[in-house]
C-alpha cells in the first residue's frame, strides 16, 4: 500500500471519528435541553397543584381542588416517563447505564460489579427516533476531503518515488509511526466463567459471581 493511500485512510478515519463525536455531542445537548424543558413543566404543575389546594382550603372544601389536581398529576407522570426515556437515550449514546446502587458501567454489562445486581435485558431499539434526534449521516454526506486526496494522489508507486526523490531520499518510502496502544489496566479473572473483570470489581459483570473471597 502506498504512503499516500495510508495517509488518505488515516485522514478519512480521523474525519469520520470526529464527525461521529460531534454528532453525538450535539444530540446529547439536545436531549439535555428537552429534559430541562420537561422538568420546568413538572415544576409548573407542582405550583398549580399547590395553588388549587390552597384555594380549596380557603373555600373550606379541599375536594374542590380535585378537578385541577388530577390532570396536573397525570401531566407530571407523563413528563417523568418522558425524562426517563431521554436519560436512557443519553446513556445509550455514551454506551453506559446506571445501577440502582449508583454505579455506572458499560452498556453491555449484565451484572453490577459493585453490588452484583443483574441488569434487565435491554429492550429492542425503537424504530421511531426520539424527538430532536439527529439522523446518522450517510456515506455520501461525509466530508469530501478524503475523496479529493485520492483523486490528487492515486495509488501509484511512482508518486511515492517522486515524493522521496524530491527530498533526496530516492527509492525510500517514508516511515509511518503507528500510535502506541494504551497500557492494559489490571484485571482479575472470574473463577466461575473465566471473564476478565476490573481489579476493583466485587462481582463478575458477566455472570454475577462474587469476586471476593
Amino acid at each position: 500500500m502506498s504512503f499516500f493511500k495510508k495517509l488518505t485512510e488515516t485522514v478519512s478515519k480521523g474525519v469520520s471519528t470526529a464527525t461521529e463525536k460531534a454528532q453525538q455531542t450535539v444530540e446529547i445537548t439536545k436531549l439535555h435541553s428537552q429534559i430541562a424543558g420537561k422538568r420546568k413543566e413538572i415544576e409548573r404543575q407542582y405550583n398549580e397543584i399547590g395553588e388549587a389546594v390552597y384555594k380549596a382550603y380557603l373555600a373550606g372544601d379541599l375536594s374542590k381542588a380535585e378537578n385541577d389536581v388530577i390532570p396536573a398529576c397525570q401531566v407530571i407522570a407523563d413528563k417523568g416517563r418522558d425524562i426517563d426515556t431521554l436519560e436512557d437515550r443519553i446513556r445509550e449514546l455514551r454506551n453506559e447505564k446506571e445501577c440502582e446502587c449508583g454505579q455506572r458501567v458499560p452498556f453491555q454489562t449484565r451484572f453490577c460489579p459493585a453490588c452484583g445486581k443483574p441488569f434487565p435485558e435491554p429492550a429492542p431499539a425503537a424504530e421511531t427516533p426520539v424527538e430532536g434526534e439527529l439522523s446518522v449521516l450517510s456515506e455520501d454526506a461525509k466530508p469530501e476531503r478524503a475523496a479529493e486526496a485520492i483523486e490528487v494522489y492515486p495509488e501509484d508507486e511512482s508518486a511515492d518515488d517522486a515524493w522521496a526523490a524530491s527530498r533526496g531520499v530516492p527509492d525510500a518510502e517514508p516511515i509511518v509511526h503507528e500510535p502506541q496502544p494504551p497500557a492494559k489496566p489490571l484485571v482479575q479473572i472470574c473463577t466461575a466463567c473465566g471473564a476478565e473483570m476490573p481489579e476493583e470489581a466485587r462481582f463478575c459483570q458477566d455472570c454475577g459471581n462474587p469476586m471476593y473471597p
